[in-house]
């Protein structure tokens, strides 16, 4: 059975609102990926949202603690957040899925890097991220996903 990790989300925003990078259609993906009897861990902090038919959560973990996890699944699944960075520095190919920041300066051309359309990228790529506005029209859906997951297995 192949395992994958699943990062959701990004930091939570100081004022509340949705983060723009966080994947609005998980369900739906997890749903596809258990369909391909995929083994789904998610990783994260507490206060993060325990998506619904993950086999496993792993919280908090320290960097060693990650480490070991990363190098024992097959590859990952994240938005444009810390996990996609901490990969690359041990080596660890994935899909990094983007929204309005852009892989031409923020990914690694050792992932798959999922980004639905240019027309969607914020102005000012180093702005913070309370000045963006969650615009759920500038993800990729689900299947374009597992279409790409497939070079990992």
């Amino acid at each position: 059975m192949n395992k994958i990790i699943i990062s959701p989300y990004s930091r939570k925003l100081k004022n509340n609102k949705p983060n723009p990078k966080d994947y609005p259609f998980f369900p739906e993906l997890i749903k596809e990926l258990r369909s391909l009897n995929i083994y789904i861990i998610q990783i994260g902090v507490d206060g993060e949202t325990k998506l619904e038919n993950v086999n496993e959560y792993q919280f908090n973990l320290s960097l060693k603690e990650l480490e070991k996890l990363t190098l024992y699944v097959d590859t990952f699944i994240s938005v444009d957040n810390f996990y996609p960075h901490f990969c690359n520095l041990i080596n660890k190919s994935g899909i990094v899925i983007f929204s309005q920041s852009n892989p031409d300066i923020f990914s690694y051309k050792t992932n798959i890097n999922l980004l639905k359309d240019i027309k969607y990228l914020r102005n000012n790529q180093f702005s913070t991220w309370e000045e963006t506005q969650f615009n759920i029209e500038a993800f990729i859906p689900p299947e374009i996903i597992i279409q790409n997951l497939v070079k990992f297995f």
